[in-house]
């Protein structure tokens, strides 16, 4: 029985580490949210619901309005713009073309990569392969004129543009842009279009679908009435989302980066999610407010990092983009708490390694408890494998047995289950709080470590890995049984293998708890005489 749960316990551990290696996909570079294609403002760096789990959700089309502007969105390629204009601070650098499309957009403290002449993050892009941009229009109203700017309305934080719709409306739109600040803030006012409504929306073309998983989502997202929505591309594919909502956001994301479009708290707005196969938008539609005749539309845009400090004092739950999962509870302190040790040591690598003490340390008694298990398990051990050629044919006879030797021994099979069983949560959410800190986005730690969301370069820290957990295997009871014996010799190779890929930020810690483990494992084996 003692074998079983043992072998068990280990195929357990296969399948969490199998499905963690797709869980955790060895990331990709940054530019997940970017084309591939090279702005011409590369040259001027500056320095510093899933569908099926609604309600019925009310319908899109608003009664009388045309809507094809929403549901037929044009390939950035078959519209031609002809001028850029540009809107920047000391953390973005925002593009908007000729068409009101904001085209380009460049986050001025990241880089796609730790090489020097690396360029910035491309959040917003067009052109060939994947690409994301923010769009909008007036519903039944097509514009005539592309957008001009009006020198005499703007200045360097703020720019004023005007367009002419077919129906003869003029469409002024301002942009704004303090410093310091991710958020671009925008007022769209149709002149005497009382009665217009618009619709605003992200659109990102050609997305790589499996970096979407049951485990961490990429794509479209947003609060609405308090909820996360986090539809995947395939349930877009097949049936869009309509929800109405009071405020929330709106956006599309990947792993470290945000683009989201900001609705006034109190107001109420129709959202949408949808998908083609190719291209995907998350949009609102917008009522507007009259003002002296004129529809006034007024919103914000956050194009930034997915970065708790950055969001939170933000107060609009951009926060909530960061889903470190069903273990949240545990995640979030663990993350504040590493954050909070990097403020000391201003080292990624240490904060995990500190942060992992710190764990072994308020897990050190259930894990005493297992070893203690585990050393009397070894210590009979030679009796089992005797009752095992005494009784092997007989199951009944040969566990009756067993049940005795246990109950003389004072061992319970289950004591080194059970302790680790209780560990498991948390060690999900460490894995979380890794895997979705952009914290750990181009940290160094020491030597060839020089970026910790990447796997190791020379694969030195998997190899250490894989020694640590040989090692934890000579120390654990060894299997009676030939074939699960043989099992288990095979199991730190494969496992090396599969963390070669890993980021070395989560292979660090796999090597800080092992060598923790084995110490203490070895220290209670000892003073038990059961090696």
């Amino acid at each position: 029985m003692e074998q079983r749960n043992m072998f068990l316990a280990f195929a357990l551990s296969i399948a969490v580490l199998v499905g963690w290696s797709y869980i955790f996909p060895s990331p990709k570079p940054d530019t997940e949210l970017n084309s591939t294609s090279v702005s011409a403002t590369q040259t001027d760096k500056q320095q510093p619901v899933i569908a099926g789990n609604h309600a019925q959700a009310p319908e899109l089309r608003p009664t009388g309005v045309d809507v094809n502007s929403v549901e037929s969105i044009p390939n950035p390629s078959e519209e031609k713009s002809k001028k850029i204009f540009y809107l920047s601070n000391n953390l973005l650098r925002l593009g908007m073309d000729d068409r009101g499309w904001l085209t380009e957009g460049e986050l001025l403290h990241y880089t796609e990569s730790i090489e020097p002449t690396s360029d910035f993050i491309h959040i917003l892009s067009t052109g060939k392969g994947h690409n994301v941009y923010v769009n909008s229009g007036v519903l039944g109203h097509q514009r005539v004129t592309p957008f001009v700017l009006n020198k005499d309305l703007s200045n360097r934080h703020q720019k004023v543009f005007t367009a002419t719709l077919k129906s003869g409306e003029v469409w002024q739109r301002t942009l704004s842009l303090k410093p310091d600040s991710y958020i671009i803030h925008c007022e769209d006012r149709i002149i005497k279009g009382a009665g217009f409504k618009m619709f605003r929306q992200v659109v990102e073309r050609n997305p790589d679908k499996a970096l979407d998983t049951f485990y961490e989502h990429m794509g479209a997202t947003g609060l609405l009435s308090n909820v996360l929505q986090e539809p995947s591309y395939d349930d877009l594919d097949e049936t869009p989302v309509k929800m109405s909502a009071t405020g929330g956001w709106t956006g599309i994301m990947n792993r470290y980066f945000l683009t989201a479009l900001l609705s006034q708290e109190g107001n109420d707005y129709r959202y949408y999610y949808k998908g083609d196969g190719r291209s995907y938008q998350a949009g609102v539609l917008d009522d507007g407010v009259l003002d002296q005749g004129d529809a006034l539309f007024i919103s914000d845009i956050y194009m930034g990092p997915k970065a708790i400090a950055v969001m939170e004092p933000l107060n609009l739950d951009l926060e909530r983009s960061v889903d470190f999962g069903i273990f949240s509870f545990i995640a979030k302190p663990m993350h504040e708490f590493m954050l909070w040790i990097d403020g000391f040591v201003h080292n990624f690598g240490w904060s995990i390694i500190l942060l992992v003490v710190c764990i072994k340390i308020i897990l050190f008694y259930p894990s005493h408890k297992a070893y203690v298990s585990m050393a009397g398990m070894r210590k009979i051990q030679p009796d089992m494998v005797r009752l095992k050629e005494l009784h092997g044919e007989d199951k009944q006879k040969m566990g009756q047995e067993m049940m005795k030797l246990y109950k003389k021994n004072k061992v319970n099979p289950l004591g080194g289950c059970l302790p680790i069983l209780i560990q498991i949560p948390i060690f999900f959410a460490l894995y979380k709080v890794l895997l979705m800190s952009i914290e750990m986005r181009q940290a160094p730690f020491i030597g060839w470590i020089q970026d910790l969301s990447v796997q190791d370069p020379y694969f030195i820290l998997p190899v250490v890995m894989g020694i640590s957990m040989y090692i934890q295997q000579k120390l654990n009871p060894q299997p009676t049984d030939p074939m699960q014996a043989k099992i288990m010799q095979f199991l730190p190779p494969v496992f090396t293998v599969m963390f070669l890929f890993f980021p070395a930020g989560l292979v660090l810690y796999w090597v800080i708890n092992n060598t923790l483990t084995i110490l203490q494992q070895y220290y209670v084996m000892k003073k038990l005489k059961a090696i």
